[in-house]
């Protein structure tokens, strides 16, 4: 990587994250929406991954001229929580892109009044299962089936360690 840069997501992002998620193999589809999305993502989906306002948001990280990475959160309810998601590039895996995203996000969250952060991922999700253990260890983990949610309360002071540390500004 020639150097990690972050940043919120606006709606003229579409394009950009169409071919994101266009070029993801089946394997992360899966592990992120549960389901193969293709190489034309539905307009749908692309609307739903880039929320605006008060009841969600979205960041996007770069490698470069490259999209590599989005994450995204959205309130649950009118309760102070809310769900994050993430998807990093095949290639840009396991370096980093997804725990730069998940402080970026968790310090937008410490900032809109948000206490605790809800993942949902499939039970066989390493990737996710690792960012827990790290960011949360004391986490709940609830299993239905094939799913499983983690709950944690948010600790803003560690996402601004951390996103000073990995040099990212959200």
């Amino acid at each position: 990587m020639t150097g990690l840069r972050l940043r919120r997501a606006v709606p003229a992002d579409r394009a950009a994250l169409a071919e994101l998620l266009g070029g993801l193999s089946p394997e992360s589809s899966y592990r992120r929406f549960q389901a193969a999305l293709g190489p034309t993502p539905r307009a749908s989906v692309l609307t739903a991954l880039l929320p605006e306002g008060s009841r969600g948001g979205a960041m996007l990280a770069y490698d470069g001229p490259d999209l590599v990475g989005h994450g995204v959160w959205r309130r649950a309810g009118t309760a102070p929580v809310a769900e994050i998601g993430l998807v990093v590039a095949d290639a840009h895996q396991g370096r980093g892109v997804g725990t730069a995203l998940t402080e970026a996000l968790i310090s937008d969250l410490t900032a809109r009044g948000v206490e605790r952060v809800e993942v949902f991922a499939t039970a066989t999700n390493e990737a996710v299962a690792r960012m827990v253990a790290r960011r949360a260890p004391d986490a709940v983990r609830e299993r239905d089936g094939a799913t499983v949610t983690y709950v944690f309360p948010v600790q803003p002071t560690r996402a601004r360690t951390v996103a000073r540390r990995l040099g990212c500004r959200p």
